[in-house]
């Protein structure tokens, strides 16, 4: 993922400190984040091997090789801790030493050597001293993220803050003003720290099995969102994110039950609030849907996608009158659930009779009651399709959907 470069004025004092040890213990040294971005690295000595030319090229870590440094411990140790070489890797043995401040982990200095233990003194004083510098380097990249989820929400509201929130992303660098854009929602029980932390990590980490694009992550009310920008595959790469993000939730809290995504269609950064109206669908028709992927594009929505929009308009003009009957409760719901599964089926009574796990004759009896309560002939292609979609529609007002669109409404007109 092509990484966005931010100028801070720590680095310069933290690039000072490394290249001081380096020149010192005559060995190459680099200072990572918490998430493997090598924040800087002093020059080499004739140390270095394939992966830290790599990171030194991307500043990340791929996340094979995150995952192997990962095991010995490194996130939860406070002493330095030694890393056997992986030739598989293209990874010399080398000597990690943890970066704390008052027991927070902020970063990880590295060298590439054997026996590196007999430098633990010079480097220790020198970790002393970046735990100061990361500390205030830390503040200024929070204060940073907070600006910049506040653009990404101004850009996805919509009205007159928009167009000022793109200018400002795209004079920031973090967007180009001629990329193409995804959004992606989650539903508003999952929490909006869960999905930047998974964001976080995922472009953080690197890889070479990651899409090149930029995913910025904000929220908007209760949902978390993340914005996937970029020029090439960034519906690819929103896919990718969009299920990153619910693996991730999932993994970091896996007894709170099911995360629901929506994933809007490709579209300019003009189109930014409409394409978080598509994500937002997606997201609610997936979590009340049963027959629809927790994962959901608008694309995908189907025929549910114009219903909903439909839905707050007019919903009466487009649930038929002669349907109430079909879904009023009591004995008649299995009538609408047999219509809908037999033209869901396209009219094939044995698909359909399997699926409701009925003998055949009673389908056919069920279809001529629904004939006779609506009026209308399914053998006529006008009425089938009448019926089949106020019986969607009927199931889009038995969910929230309504009252999710109104509210919509409302938010947009106040923008």
């Amino acid at each position: 993922m092509a990484g966005v470069a931010v100028v801070l004025p720590y680095t310069d004092a933290i690039q000072q400190l490394v290249d001081s040890l380096a020149a010192r213990i005559q060995r190459s040294v680099a200072v990572d984040d918490v998430r493997g971005g090598l924040i800087v690295s002093s020059r080499h000595f004739g140390d270095e091997d394939r992966i830290r030319i790599d990171v030194m090229l991307s500043r990340r870590l791929p996340s094979r090789v995150a995952e192997y440094l990962n095991s010995f411990g490194i996130s939860t140790s406070d002493q330095p801790l030694s890393i056997p070489a992986s030739p598989s890797l293209g990874l010399k043995a080398r000597r990690c030493y943890p970066i704390r401040d008052h027991g927070r982990l902020l970063g990880y200095v590295w060298l590439i050597n054997d026996g590196a233990e007999r430098f633990d003194e010079a480097v220790g004083e020198c970790v002393v001293q970046l735990a100061a510098r990361l500390r205030d380097r830390s503040l200024q990249v929070t204060g940073e993220e907070g600006r910049r989820r506040a653009l990404v929400a101004d850009l996805l509201h919509g009205g007159e803050g928009s167009a000022r929130a793109a200018a400002e992303l795209v004079s920031q660098g973090l967007v180009c003003a001629d990329d193409t854009i995804v959004v992606i929602v989650t539903d508003p029980s999952t929490d909006p720290e869960a999905v930047a932390a998974v964001i976080a990590e995922a472009t953080g980490r690197g890889g070479r099995d990651e899409p090149a694009v930029r995913a910025l992550a904000s929220a908007v009310g209760d949902r978390g969102v993340v914005l996937v920008a970029g020029r090439e595959e960034v519906e690819r790469a929103g896919a990718w994110f969009a299920e990153a993000v619910r693996r991730g939730v999932r993994q970091r809290a896996p007894g709170s039950g099911g995360v629901f995504v929506g994933v809007s269609n490709a579209g300019r950064l003009d189109r930014a609030p409409d394409l978080l109206r598509q994500a937002v669908l997606a997201a609610f028709a997936a979590a009340e849907l049963p027959e629809l992927a927790p994962v959901l594009s608008w694309r995908d929505t189907g025929v549910y996608g114009p219903l909903m929009l439909a839905a707050v308009a007019s919903p009466d003009l487009v649930v038929p009158p002669e349907i109430a009957g079909l879904g009023a409760g009591g004995r008649t719901d299995f009538l609408a659930h047999t219509a809908e599964v037999f033209l869901d089926a396209a009219g094939d009574t044995a698909t359909a009779a399997e699926q409701l796990m009925i003998h055949r004759t009673t389908l056919y009896y069920r279809l001529a009651q629904v004939e006779k309560k609506t009026g209308w002939d399914l053998k006529n292609g006008r009425d089938r399709l009448a019926l089949h979609l106020g019986l969607k529609m009927q199931r889009l007002l038995d969910t929230g959907i309504p009252a999710l669109l109104r509210g919509e409404e409302e938010h947009r007109g106040r923008s």
